[in-house]
Formats: structure tokens, C-alpha cells, sequence
């Protein structure tokens, strides 16, 4: 596990390529947190219009109430932007630590698609539903954190083991393989969403998980 990070921040910090994914994850974010914004605030304009009664309190709040919309969303919409990206991400670390393998064709933009738009999907509804759970074990020295950590550690690691290893195996192979490295895998996506709590830092844990995720796969093959 150490060595894989060790490999990934070390090539995160001399590789520009990686640079480049993560500045384009952060504009395209940028851009759909826009929209978030600007869709809550037109949305409640739209009800206040519809229904005057609600109107003085529905408009009063349509501002704060579309930032904090986008704001509260931007974390997740992120991680399934950067997704689009990963594709280039596990690229550059084969092409400098495993130059010895086939090129790969790639996993193809659908299955791209369809993965980022389930894995937000996921997180939204799973987070939702294990909301009561994170508030009522706060009060029990944290463990509330642990859980939402274990909860997103188990679709991150999912989601981005799949991601790696449907370049280099059939779905059969790939499922076969997670069920033997179960925990491995856990435990690097429990990585990588503690790195995406933290300010500034959560940025570049897509970029940073991915590259971590393609050293443990790999290690794990040979």
C-alpha cells in the first residue's frame, strides 16, 4: 500500500500530464457548480412564480439556497467528473511503471458514462440513506465519521478498481479477482475518500486514487 502511494505522489509531482487532468476536472467542475447554482435559483424562481403564497420566503432564500446546493454537491460532482479522466490517468502510470504491458483498448466512453453517472448515483443515495446513521453515532466519539468512511471507502474502491481492471480483464476475471483482494481494495478506497474530506487536498484525490489503485491492481497480478 505504502509503495503504491510513494509511486503515484511521486510521479503526481514530475508528471504534467497529471497536472493538465486535474486543472481540467477543476474547470468543468467549476462550470457545473455554476449551473448547479443557477438551476436551484431559477427552480425556486419558477415555484415562487407559480405559487405567489410562497413566493416572499421561497425568493428571499433562492440565492443561499442555490449556492449551498452547489456547494454541498461540488464534492461529488468533482469525483464523477475527474471519472472521465481516469481513463488518461491509468495511461500515464502503465506508460511510466509497467511499459512492458499491451496497450489496451481502452475502456470505451459509454461504459465511461454509464459508471460516472452510477457511481454518483451511488454516493448520492447510499450518503442519503446512511445520513441518520453519520448523526446518531456522532455523539458516539465519532464513530459516525467511521462509518461515512467505511460507506465511501466501498464504493471508491469499487468504482476505481473497476475502472482499472476492466482495461486488462474480462468482467468474469475482474469480479474474480476483487473478491480475492476484497480488502485491499477496501482499504485503498477508504484512502482515497478520507483524502477527499480534506480542503484543497480532495482535488487531486481522483487523480492520486486512481494512480494508487493502478499500482495495487498490478501488484497484485504479479
Amino acid at each position: 500500500m505504502f509503495q503504491a502511494v510513494r509511486k503515484a505522489v511521486q510521479q503526481f509531482l514530475t508528471d504534467p500530464r497529471l497536472w493538465r487532468l486535474v486543472a481540467g476536472s477543476v474547470l468543468i467542475s467549476l462550470l457545473g457548480f455554476v449551473g448547479l447554482w443557477w438551476g436551484v435559483r431559477e427552480g425556486v424562481a419558477w415555484v415562487a412564480g407559480h405559487w405567489p403564497k410562497y413566493a416572499g420566503w421561497l425568493k428571499w432564500g433562492q440565492g443561499a439556497l442555490g449556492f449551498l446546493t452547489a456547494l454541498l454537491l461540488f464534492p461529488t460532482l468533482f469525483l464523477v467528473v475527474a471519472s472521465f479522466f481516469q481513463e488518461a490517468v491509468a495511461d500515464a502510470v502503465e506508460a511510466r511503471y509497467y511499459p512492458e504491458l499491451p496497450p489496451t483498448d481502452g475502456v470505451p466512453l459509454r461504459t465511461l458514462l454509464f459508471a460516472g453517472g452510477r457511481f454518483f448515483l451511488l454516493l448520492v443515495a447510499v450518503n442519503l440513506a446512511a445520513l441518520p446513521f453519520y448523526v446518531a453515532l456522532l455523539w458516539a466519539a465519532g464513530s459516525g465519521a467511521l462509518l461515512m468512511l467505511a460507506v465511501n471507502g466501498l464504493l471508491t474502491g469499487r468504482e476505481y478498481y473497476e475502472i482499472v481492471a476492466l482495461r486488462r480483464l474480462t468482467r468474469q476475471d475482474m469480479d474474480a479477482s476483487r473478491r480475492k483482494n476484497r480488502w485491499g481494495y477496501f482499504v485503498t478506497g477508504v484512502g482515497i475518500a478520507a483524502l477527499g474530506l480534506v480542503p484543497v487536498l480532495n482535488l487531486l484525490a481522483p487523480v492520486l486514487g486512481i494512480a494508487v489503485m493502478v499500482h495495487r491492481f498490478h501488484g497484485r497480478r504479479m
